[in-house]
């Protein structure tokens, strides 16, 4: 079975192996190098001993480290890290000293040496060929689990993300509803056109802004615009007589938005706001410059008593910023004892 690419440097092990035999490769490479004459020598003793001393730290961190030490069987540990020396030393011993002397006719060191002081002298080699495999072993568990650690972040932002918009939906339905409560109660010809501007706002709400029907979770913000003007417009059937100043700049075609993140802000000024004064009416002003957005609202506070529940809109919204667009926006509120004013910038 052929695997792609991706499927292979996703598999631990295969990566594991790959990364030793092109340590082993490039060491035999780079011995071979001869920069004077420009050309390769690759010397049989060069290749042994790279070869017994990158397996030896494979075999280290593949198989000491990863299936004993790992699950804490540190006896067994110990015994295989004493093999690996063991190893080491007796496969360099048999290629060096007895396969070389049969096939070339030299050895590495002199053909009389004892084993003893053969395996005391190469002790020193083995233990870095140890030490590497352990270092590997740190890295590469550091790795996995600082990709274990950002995937857990990242579903967790998720999940919250996901919990905070859904908590954008109820809020404004459950606001919008007594709107139009009130305009059905008191049997106002505006109902009928609330419940039909409603009925678009929720289309938007539940299909466009939820990547539905081709999206890709951001909307373009000309999309988020006409749906502000659409809750300004349904607000205004509900409070007599208020005086909104809704201005738009730049071209909102070109760029994309995280949805339902702009409407808190007009929501806040509808609920806590008295825009029935002409002289101060409530100011949402939108533009678009150089990839940046700033969004500014600024409403004359009202003295009448609000819901003791209060809102989630403010809150839930600068919790979303701060996920969706980590370092790439400020937000400023100005709270004075007559007026309310928000301004967001944001990079697009």
């Amino acid at each position: 079975m052929v695997l792609s690419i991706p499927t292979f440097l996703n598999n631990r092990t295969h990566v594991r192996n790959l990364v030793y035999l092109l340590l082993w490769s490039t060491m035999v490479v780079l011995n071979a190098d001869d920069p004077k004459k420009h050309s390769l020598f690759f010397d049989p003793l060069e290749i042994s001993f790279s070869l017994t001393f990158w397996l030896t730290a494979w075999f280290e961190h593949a198989i000491v480290l990863t299936r004993y030490l790992s699950r804490q069987k540190v006896g067994w540990a110990v015994l295989g890290s004493a093999l690996a020396i063991g190893g080491f030393i007796a496969i360099r011993y048999v290629l060096e000293q007895v396969l070389y002397w049969h096939l070339f006719g030299f050895t590495n060191y002199d053909p009389d040496v004892s084993k003893l002081a053969y395996a005391w002298d190469n002790r020193y080699y083995a233990l870095w060929a140890i030490g590497l495999g352990l270092a590997f072993k740190i890295m590469e568990d550091w790795l996995v689990h600082h990709q274990e650690r950002t995937a857990l972040v990242s579903e967790r932002n998720t999940a919250e993300l996901a919990f905070l918009k859904s908590q954008v939906n109820p809020h404004f339905l459950f606001n919008t509803l007594n709107n139009i409560y009130s305009l059905a109660y008191t049997k106002s010809d505006d109902a009928p056109g609330a419940i039909l501007k409603l009925s678009e706002l929720m289309r938007y709400m539940l299909y466009d802004s939820n990547g539905q029907a081709g999206g890709t979770g951001r909307v373009p913000l000309s999309k988020e615009v006409t749906y502000l003007q659409n809750y300004v417009e349904l607000e205004k059937l509900r409070v007599a007589n208020a005086n909104v100043l809704f201005s738009v700049e730049g071209n909102t075609d070109l760029f994309r938005i995280e949805p339902l993140l702009l409407v808190s802000f007009v929501e806040n000024a509808f609920k806590h706001g008295d825009l029935t004064d002409p002289s101060q009416p409530l100011v949402l002003d939108l533009s678009v410059r150089n990839g940046r957005l700033r969004f500014d609202t600024l409403n004359k506070k009202t003295n009448r008593q609000t819901d003791a529940a209060g809102g989630i809109g403010l809150a839930n919204v600068q919790r979303r910023l701060a996920l969706l667009y980590p370092n790439r926006h400020t937000l400023h509120i100005t709270n004075d004892r007559d007026s309310y004013a928000c301004s967001l910038e944001l990079s697009l």
